[in-house]
């Protein structure tokens, strides 16, 4: 008896092994991406969907197949750098508050500054670009550096003995020169797979390619003013 379960296991076993060249042609699924010929890694195009892999399916005379797929897509950056602080005159001046001297003060209600990235050149179209761009900026997927300044922190008047009176302070935006480099990455993968009968799926019997390429004729060179929210204040007399 134990004899019996040791075939039966062995013979489970060798079934699970058995390329797809023994499957009856019949029992191997046709893929709706079956395609005369593998996708090469200089053959690669941009899906719709650039965050997403795109396969494709060649079948191959001995019942196996070539599993070949790319992506996902992503702009990798080069190079990252401040070109030059300040690089713009101030923008968007507002008066937070006007404390008298010897006081403090509180805001009477919130108040948020914001800008959008507009100054990239030369100009970006693609909106999975753009993305990739903001993302590398900002730490987040939006083009707008914002800031709030709350009700909570108070703000000081000039020392009572100051000939100054009051203090006022502003929020504004400014700008630093970026220069960015990226270029567009993207994953490859090909491997040669056989058909499982039993199990009614496919299994990579050889990694062929396992690699992310860089396309150097899609590598950029971006100049980019980025806003920054500045508070400064100024002491008047009056």
């Amino acid at each position: 008896m134990r004899k019996l379960k040791l075939v039966s296991v062995s013979l489970l076993l060798m079934s699970l092994l058995v390329p797809s060249a023994y499957a009856e042609p019949s029992s191997i699924p046709m893929d709706p991406n079956v395609s005369p010929a593998a996708i090469t890694k200089n053959q690669a195009t941009m899906s719709s969907d650039p965050s997403q892999e795109v396969c494709r399916y060649e079948p191959l005379s001995s019942g196996d197949r070539i599993k070949s797929c790319v992506g996902p897509w992503v702009w990798k950056t080069l190079n990252k750098k401040i070109e030059k602080y300040d690089s713009l005159p101030l923008t968007d001046q507002h008066k937070l508050i006007s404390v008298a001297k010897g006081q403090k003060q509180k805001l009477a209600q919130p108040f948020t500054q914001s800008k959008k990235i507009t100054s990239i050149e030369p100009n970006v179209t693609s909106a999975f670009e753009l993305a990739s761009i903001y993302s590398i900026l900002t730490g987040k997927n939006s083009d707008t550096i914002s800031e709030t300044y709350d009700t909570s922190k108070e703000y000081d008047g000039p020392d009572p003995s100051s000939p100054y009176n009051p203090r006022e302070y502003y929020t504004a935006v400014g700008y630093d020169e970026y220069k960015l480099d990226i270029t567009l990455t993207y994953f490859w993968f090909m491997s040669l797979q056989y058909f499982v009968p039993i199990l009614g799926v496919w299994v990579d019997k050889k990694i062929e390619h396992n690699e992310f390429h860089d396309d150097a004729n899609l590598t950029h060179y971006l100049t980019i003013q980025l806003p920054k929210i500045v508070t400064y204040s100024v002491d008047v007399n009056r």
